[in-house]
C-alpha cells in the first residue's frame, strides 16, 4: 500500500479532487461527477486506520475519540493544500481527502462574468452571499474573488473559515485567514474580536449557524461588507435557509437586517461541457435592487422570482433559466444537460420555447 505522501502526490498528478478511503474497497479517486478505483489494492480496517494515524495530531486524535469525527487542512509546502475528514463506519476508520491547487484560481481560470468581477471591485458594503449546491464549485469562486480583492484594492479582508481551503498571499490588500479550532475557537468569540481588528471586508465560509447568520447580517446592515458562503441550489432556496434559521417571532426582524443589508445573492451550478472536457458554472443573481428590498421588508418572497424574470436585467439580475438559455445558445451545454441541472424544469422549458 502506498505512503500518505505518495498518495499527496498522485492528487496533485492525476488531477483528483477527493480520494476515498473506506474498509472493503480500492482507494476510489475522484475525477469530475464520478470515481473509479486508484488500484487494485482492497482497504483493511487497520489500513485506513495507520494512514488516519500518519496525519491525527495528539489534539485531533482526541477530538476524534470524543467526537468519533475529525475535519482539519494538511499543507505539503510547494504541493498543495488538502482538506481531511476522519469518520467512523461499521466501527471502523474511514477518511477523505480533498485537495485545491496550491494558489487560489483568478476569475478568468473560472470564466466568471464581468458582474461578479464588477461586484468584488466596486462592493463597498452589504451581504453578498455566494450559494450552491454540493460541489458546485462555490470554494473556487470564493477563492477568485478573495484573490482578485487582494490584487485590486487596499483592504483588510478577515476571513472566518472552517477549515482553510486555499492559502491568499498579500498583495495590494492584506488578507488574515483565521481557522476554527486553530485561530479560533468558536464564531462567538471570533465575531466579538472583530470589532479590534480594523477590517474591512469580513469572509465566512460557515453560513449555516444561528449565531453565524445573525452576526453577518447585523454587520451587513450596520454597513460593513461581509461574503458568505452557503449550501442552496438557488437564490430563492438561499434567502429561505437564511431565514429558517431565526425563531418564527424573529422572522421580521429577520426580513428588515436582509433587506437592509442585502448586496447580492450569487448560485453557482456546475454543468457538463457539450464538447465534454470539463465542466462550466452557470450563475443566478439577485441584486439588492429597491424593489427586492421592498420584497423582503414586506415578506413578499414570492414576488422576488417574477421580477427578477422580467426587470431584473436593468439591475444586473439574471434567473438560473435565463443563464442556462444563454448558454444552451452558445452551444457550451447540451439541452439534456440544461434541464437536468434546472431548479425549475417547468418554467426553464418555458423559457426554451420563447423565440431568441
Amino acid at each position: 500500500m502506498k505512503t500518505i505522501n505518495e498518495l499527496f502526490t498522485l492528487m496533485v498528478e492525476r488531477r483528483s479532487s477527493h480520494f476515498h478511503f473506506v474498509p472493503g474497497s480500492p482507494i476510489m479517486m475522484r475525477q469530475g461527477a464520478s470515481i473509479a478505483p486508484l488500484d487494485s489494492h482492497i482497504l483493511s480496517p487497520a489500513d485506513t486506520a495507520k494512514l488516519a494515524n500518519a496525519l491525527l495530531t495528539d489534539k485531533q486524535k482526541r477530538i476524534f475519540e470524543e467526537r468519533l469525527e475529525v475535519d482539519f487542512s494538511y499543507s505539503i509546502p510547494g504541493l498543495s493544500r488538502y482538506r481531511i475528514n476522519v469518520f467512523r463506519q461499521r466501527g471502523s476508520i474511514a477518511m477523505v481527502i480533498a485537495t485545491h491547487p496550491p494558489s487560489p484560481p483568478t476569475m478568468e481560470e473560472l470564466g466568471l462574468p464581468e458582474s461578479i468581477k464588477n461586484l468584488a471591485a466596486q462592493a463597498k458594503s452589504g451581504l453578498i452571499v455566494l450559494c450552491g449546491p454540493r460541489a458546485s464549485g462555490k470554494s473556487n469562486t470564493l477563492a477568485a474573488i478573495i484573490n482578485y480583492i487582494l490584487e485590486t484594492r487596499n483592504m483588510q479582508v478577515v476571513s472566518f473559515e472552517n477549515p482553510i481551503d486555499f492559502l491568499h498571499k498579500n498583495k495590494k490588500g492584506i488578507i488574515c485567514q483565521r481557522e476554527k479550532g486553530t485561530d479560533f475557537q468558536t464564531f462567538e468569540n471570533a465575531f466579538n474580536s472583530l470589532r479590534h481588528q480594523a477590517c474591512d471586508i469580513l469572509v465566512v465560509t460557515e453560513f449555516e449557524e444561528p449565531d453565524v447568520v445573525a452576526h453577518a447580517l447585523n454587520l451587513a446592515a450596520g454597513g460593513n461588507l461581509v461574503i458568505v458562503t452557503g449550501q442552496a441550489p438557488s437564490v430563492q432556496v438561499m434567502i429561505d435557509k437564511i431565514l429558517d434559521i431565526f425563531p418564527p417571532h424573529q422572522r421580521k426582524q429577520a426580513l428588515n437586517l436582509l433587506s437592509v443589508g442585502l448586496n447580492a445573492i450569487i448560485s453557482q451550478t456546475l454543468l457538463s461541457k457539450a464538447a465534454g472536457g470539463g465542466l462550466i458554472p452557470a450563475f443566478e443573481i439577485l441584486t439588492g435592487a429597491p424593489a427586492i428590498r421592498n420584497c423582503l421588508r414586506e415578506d413578499k418572497l414570492i414576488q422576488i422570482h417574477p421580477f427578477m424574470s422580467s426587470h431584473g436585467r436593468e439591475y444586473g439580475m439574471v434567473t438560473q433559466e435565463q443563464a442556462l438559455r444563454a448558454m444552451l445558445k452558445k452551444n457550451l451545454i447540451t439541452k439534456d444537460e440544461a434541464i437536468a441541472k434546472s431548479v425549475r424544469i417547468e418554467e426553464f422549458k418555458k423559457v426554451l420555447s420563447l423565440p431568441y
